[in-house]
């Protein structure tokens, strides 16, 4: 299943969550939730053209600071590890 269904589905579950989903070394965020992280950590937004939908990311060695500014903002999160769904 591609991960941005799989991001749907838990958002459905989830709707008030930002979903990081961990794909190899790096962490994805998708829709509105790439919109926060983008907002928070000045990160830059990528459109998927063929999903029409934007993409946030960044390296696994900054999801500490993710975590803590999330934390820190009062945002709940979920991460996915690509691997195990």
């Amino acid at each position: 299943m591609p991960v941005i269904e799989i991001v749907k589905k838990v958002k459905q579950i989830h709707p008030n969550k930002v979903i990081l989903v961990k794909i190899g070394e790096f962490y994805h965020v998708y829709s509105k939730d790439a919109y926060v992280i983008s907002y928070l950590m000045g990160y830059k937004l990528r459109y998927i053209e063929n999903e029409k939908i934007y993409n946030c990311g960044f390296p696994e060695k900054s999801l500490k600071k993710i975590e803590a500014t999330l934390e820190n903002k009062k945002i709940s999160y979920i991460i996915l590890d690509r691997r195990n769904n």
